[in-house]
């Protein structure tokens, strides 16, 4: 018997979706562009997973909505944040 699929299964699906995003994209970091310091890497892996997050919304927006302009300031502005931030730890 197939049962229906219930919302707290979605959430959960999509919990362990991120968790495994971003430990991902920490041990990407932390094998890359932190190995000197590989504590930063999980100082920076939630604000990326975000902005892919905002970046696969923007995406889907541009091709259903006009409302794609306010989330790609969004979007810009934080991947330059991010990218200045990170310069600026591996610099500093």
């Amino acid at each position: 018997m197939i049962s229906l699929l219930k919302i707290e299964d979605l959430f959960d699906f999509l919990r362990q979706v991120y968790l495994n995003l971003h430990e991902l994209i920490r041990w990407f970091l932390e094998n890359t562009l932190f190995k000197a310091n590989p504590k930063l890497s999980e100082q920076f892996a939630d604000p990326i997973i975000l902005l892919c997050s905002l970046t696969a919304i923007l995406l889907i927006f541009e091709l259903i909505s006009s409302s794609r302009k306010i989330l790609a300031a969004i979007v810009i502005l934080g991947w330059t944040i991010l990218i200045i931030s990170i310069t600026l730890t591996i610099l500093l």
